[in-house]
């Protein structure tokens, strides 16, 4: 589960941008928030909402590209460039970028942080926070400096039990975990089974459902695919569709497989005077075809007690169904295990579902730099407030200026 991470110097965020998903005792006691195994409360929920252009999906894009830093860097080539972009404009487009993340597994709280251009990672800590009768230490697990004198790492990972001689094989573009992971250093594993179960629709390119951006039709076909080899999320998905009174009673995916692989033909099932008839899922609407791809993700997080990092989490559904979709995160019955939701919204009528500690502001200033605060960080707004009307209103800030 995630805590909080910040960003400096990434994409749109120049300044540090911090959200956080922990709360202190005044947050209000409801299924929206649950205590970890290390005694923090967290929110199962932040909801980022703000006008087009502010920032919102570079925000989002923070914890994928971690994801992809700490496990899947490694599998680039040495010569590689990292895939990271500052700010654009101003002296930031020559600095470096800061990201940080406090995440906890079983109980074991993480800081990891990194400093980092195209051409290399300049710095990478690891740190453990232990909780010994209600007092909180830090320890360090590993740090990695760039050093220009030597032209390479000073390296310190007394802690972290790693195999002799491992900094001769750490490159400039992958992380620590990701290497040693390769190697089965057994808390490298475990910290990188954690990254990898979180679950996103967010790419570098932005939201990876716009019809702009060229895998928006393969993502569909691959949650088809995902959907042909797990019956049991299959069913889930398929109750979802015919609750949401879409016309459907199910989805029939038949896998055929091909000299150069596999093939996928996909009908939806629709009841018509009783008898159950197919369609070609190409003849669906575009909000039933984002619901397929949106519910592999939803459903994974749920079942692995997961995250979801959910763009534009809103389009082409009714707001009602978006609603529901949410619920499915706040009620004990269909979140268990306690997943974690972080999107982004213009269906502002969430704004009546939430608390002040789970809605999160971002704002584009006239230079171009984006800024983000939760809405709990604003003076005197009332944990009672209708959060729609004043948003609405202006009261808040982060609304289109037309």
């Amino acid at each position: 589960m995630i805590h909080s991470f910040s960003c400096k110097n990434f994409y749109s965020f120049e300044e540090l941008t911090t959200l956080d998903f922990e709360v202190n005792d005044n947050a209000p006691e409801n299924n929206g928030y649950f205590k970890a195994k290390s005694g923090s409360r967290l929110s199962k929920v932040e909801t980022v909402i703000g006008p087009n252009a502010s920032g919102k999906t570079n925000v989002l894009k923070v914890l994928p590209f971690l994801k992809w830093l700490i496990i899947d860097s490694f599998n680039t080539k040495p010569e590689d460039p990292i895939v990271v972009q500052s700010f654009a404009f101003g002296e930031s487009k020559d600095k470096p970028t800061e990201l940080s993340v406090v995440f906890e597994i079983d109980g074991k709280v993480y800081s990891y942080a990194f400093t980092l251009t195209k051409q290399r990672i300049l710095t990478e800590e690891l740190k453990l926070t232990s909780f010994v009768k209600e007092k909180k230490s830090s320890k360090k697990i590993f740090t990695r400096t760039w050093n220009n004198e030597t032209n390479k790492y000073d390296f310190d990972g007394e802690n972290f039990e790693l195999p002799k001689g491992f900094e001769n094989l750490l490159r400039s573009n992958a992380s620590v975990i990701g290497t040693a992971a390769r190697l089965n250093h057994t808390e490298s594993q475990e910290i990188a089974k954690f990254w990898q179960r979180i679950e996103t629709n967010v790419i570098e390119a932005g939201w990876i459902g716009d019809h702009l951006l060229p895998n928006s039709i393969a993502q569909l076909g691959e949650a088809f695919d995902f959907f042909s080899e797990n019956s049991a999320l299959k069913q889930e998905a398929e109750k979802l569709l015919c609750r949401f009174d879409l016309g459907l009673s199910g989805f029939e995916i038949k896998k055929e497989k091909k000299e150069n692989g596999f093939s996928l033909n996909v009908r939806a099932a629709h009841m018509f005077n009783g008898e159950k008839q197919y369609l070609a899922v190409q003849y669906e609407s575009s909000g039933t075809k984002q619901l397929f791809v949106l519910l592999k993700t939803i459903l994974l997080a749920l079942q692995n007690g997961s995250v979801a990092v959910v763009d534009e989490f809103d389009v082409n559904l009714h707001p009602e169904m978006v609603m529901a979709l949410f619920d499915l995160f706040i009620q004990p019955e269909t979140n268990p295990n306690n997943a974690q939701l972080l999107l982004s919204t213009h269906s502002h009528m969430l704004l009546s579902k939430l608390d002040k500690y789970q809605i999160v502001l971002v704002e584009k200033e006239e230079n171009g730099t984006s800024e983000a605060w939760r809405l709990d960080e604003v003076s005197d707004v009332r944990s009672d407030e209708n959060y729609y009307s004043k948003y609405i209103a202006g009261a808040y800030g982060a609304v289109p200026k037309i």
